[in-house]
């Protein structure tokens, strides 16, 4: 009896360990990330549940980290608060996701197509990439951007 109240008392004292495994796939993690962060503008919210601390960020723009990416991006929404992002799709291979998006300063503003490339592990942004392209008023072809 007392063995199997130890083994319970030590089994129960792991259980957070796996409590905290992630079951969502990388696309899930990036579509909700990206969901609060470029839709509903929830910066902080957004990196301090879904990025991790030691988060790697390649644009040249901003410092790399966490925290360095909310105290970049928190300012830059207050001070453009008709920033608005449509998501037009996701794209995942392994734990790589793409995330093609139209981000406009106002609604006249042809904006630009940005696309955020996503590196996850577990249910954290480990790693980040950017490439931003303005839409231009006229193009060789119909096809458009989006």
């Amino acid at each position: 009896m007392r063995v199997t109240l130890a083994l319970l008392a030590a089994l129960l004292a792991t259980a957070p360990a796996y409590a905290g495994q992630c079951k969502l796939k990388p696309k899930e993690v990036a579509t909700r990330f990206m969901t609060e962060f470029y839709i509903n503008k929830q910066v902080r919210k957004a990196f301090e549940t879904w990025v991790d601390p030691g988060y790697i960020q390649h644009n040249p723009m901003a410092a790399t980290g966490r925290d360095a990416a909310i105290a970049f991006l928190e300012p830059f929404f207050a001070q453009n608060p008709g920033v608005n992002y449509s998501i037009k799709r996701i794209i995942a291979d392994g734990n790589l996701v793409a995330v093609h998006a139209h981000g406009r300063f106002s609604a006249e503003d042809r904006g630009m197509a940005v696309v955020d490339i996503l590196r996850i592990q577990g249910c954290k942004v480990m790693e980040h990439w950017d490439v931003v392209q303005p839409v231009p008023e006229k193009a060789a072809n119909t096809n458009g951007m989006f």
